[in-house]
């Protein structure tokens, strides 16, 4: 069975974070990443030109998320 899975995550090639499309294969529960199908960092995102090193969830993972950014919107304080 194929699918496909979206991450988002900090990616030290392009130096900033990411939307990447992943193809899964495999049964449920053990789908497996085969290759990037896009990517935010290029421009169309389907013209992947790195070494695709994010396939390795370790690699993806080796990175600590950046920050939200926090906006005052869900505070639950009143603006005037």
């Amino acid at each position: 069975m194929d699918g496909v899975r979206r991450r988002r995550f900090w990616c030290a090639w392009s130096r900033r974070e990411v939307e990447v499309e992943f193809e899964t294969r495999g049964l449920p529960g053990f789908r497996r990443v085969m290759t990037v199908r896009s990517c935010s960092a290029f421009d169309p995102p389907t013209a992947i030109e790195c070494r695709r090193r994010c396939l390795d969830e370790g690699f993806r993972r080796q990175w600590e998320p950046p920050l939200p950014v926090h906006d005052g919107s869900a505070t639950g304080v009143e603006r005037r």
